[in-house]
């Protein structure tokens, strides 16, 4: 299939219709509203919804839009409204090229994507993919929906030929504290933070837990019991049960007057004096407050999960064409994918896939994030990087492949982004021994 792509606001009026047809107008909208109230709760909840629930969001708000004034207005559409009006259209593009069996298949995973906890970011992966293929000038075609194969998508123009598997990953994986429940937990302890700015107290609860943080609340009891008691209470000593510690700290003292209202300035400070993989959050004013950290004492193990999403997707493949594998972490930010251990760990395991483990068919593993929107060339692009097999059993260049393939500098990616490179040369890959992993 040739895709489509609509480019005015006036074409893409014309596919939300359809879109909200195949998922279900009555479906679609109940799940909107529910998420409009779930973010209206707290701020906590706001940051789950916006990290996972954005296309939604930005869809339903662009259908208002057009249900009230019978078109769609530039001023209300941001870089969410772009991507979301132009994952719709491919929605609605593939499903009408699809035969029988991939019809239903894509339709039902859209109405399973509405009741997803991660929402539309495995599909989201899908169309987007689909969609830089398509600006490329490939044809399409998607076997494991119509049924044909187990990859996702196939692809060719001209002579060349090749396979697609897309893995979306949550950042949570293999880590000990989930920031959903990690949020959660915050919420819960909101009503008790009045006490250190009442009594005009500035701390740190610094929690330390034996394993992970478990999702299940009746288990969670006993610590969410004392963090409340030690809020309410600035004379509480310190908790401590089998599984987890609570200790007060003085925050000035603690952060030397680095409080900061920037709450990544404040997790990067935070990161830096407790550990990589430590979380927080709190409420601090002029007056005091208290901010709440959280780590545990066994060290997160994110490798393990992103190497089995890729070895998976390796079976996927038929061996006979170049493959590609499409990672999207679903809670990272584009900048993020410029850091060295991040780039470094998806090297490693690249490496592992391509020598270790033998997957010579696939040519390249491709990393972005979920919501990594960037404005480029006028589309709202999703910004990553490849790690490319130095020897793959079916060579191709980035003539042949530029989707994947294409090369442009650290310092261009970087402007893209909008972000300062974090070091000087972060697509070297350094196979030396290193603390970050």
């Amino acid at each position: 299939m040739h895709l489509l792509r609509p480019t005015t606001l006036e074409d893409f009026a014309a596919y939300l219709p359809r879109f909200l047809a195949l998922v279900g107008h009555e479906r679609w909208f109940k799940r909107a509203d529910g998420l409009d109230a779930e973010q209206g709760r707290s701020p906590y909840r706001w940051k789950i919804v916006a990290d996972y629930h954005w296309l939604e969001l930005a869809i339903s708000h662009q259908c208002d839009i057009l249900a009230k004034e019978g078109r769609l207005l530039g001023e209300y559409v941001d870089i969410q409204a772009w991507a979301g009006l132009h994952f719709a259209a491919t929605v609605v593009e593939v499903h009408a090229a699809l035969n029988t069996k991939g019809k239903k298949s894509l339709t039902g995973r859209l109405r399973d994507a509405l009741k997803a906890e991660t929402g539309f970011a495995a599909l989201y992966l899908e169309m987007d993919v689909a969609q830089r293929l398509a600006i490329d000038g490939f044809e399409l075609e998607f076997p494991d929906l119509d049924g044909t194969d187990q990859y996702d998508l196939a692809f060719c123009r001209e002579k060349v030929r090749g396979e697609v598997e897309c893995k979306s990953i949550s950042a949570d994986a293999g880590r000990k504290i989930h920031r959903k429940d990690f949020y959660r937990f915050i919420e819960a302890m909101t009503p008790a933070f009045s006490g250190p700015i009442e009594q005009s107290r500035s701390e740190v609860l610094l929690i330390d837990l034996e394993d992970r943080l478990s999702a299940n609340l009746q288990a969670q009891k006993p610590l969410r019991r004392s963090t409340m008691d030690m809020l309410l209470n600035g004379q509480a000593d310190n908790a401590a049960e089998s599984w987890f510690t609570v200790t007060r700290i003085a925050l000035d003292q603690e952060l030397r007057n680095e409080v900061t209202v920037d709450q990544a300035r404040m997790s990067a400070i935070c990161r830096q004096r407790w550990g990589q993989n430590c979380h927080a959050a709190g409420a601090i004013t002029e007056d005091g407050g208290c901010l709440i950290v959280m780590r545990s004492q066994n060290e997160d193990d994110p490798s393990k999960p992103l190497l089995e999403a890729m070895r998976k997707a390796a079976s996927q493949f038929s061996g006979e064409r170049p493959a590609f594998i499409a990672v999207q972490f679903d809670e990272i930010a584009p900048a993020d994918l410029m850091l060295p251990h991040v780039r470094r760990r998806a090297g490693l395991l690249s490496h592992a896939l391509f020598q270790h483990y033998g997957e010579l068919h696939v040519n390249a593993t491709c990393f972005s994030c979920f919501d990594g929107l960037v404005r480029y060339e006028g589309n709202a692009s999703s910004p990553g990087f490849a790690v490319p097999n130095l020897n793959p059993q079916f060579p191709l260049g980035a003539t042949d492949m530029p989707t994947f393939l294409r090369r442009i500098s650290d310092q261009t990616f970087a402007d893209i982004i909008g972000a300062p490179l974090p070091a000087p040369d972060i697509s070297t890959i350094h196979f030396g021994a290193s603390a970050s992993d």
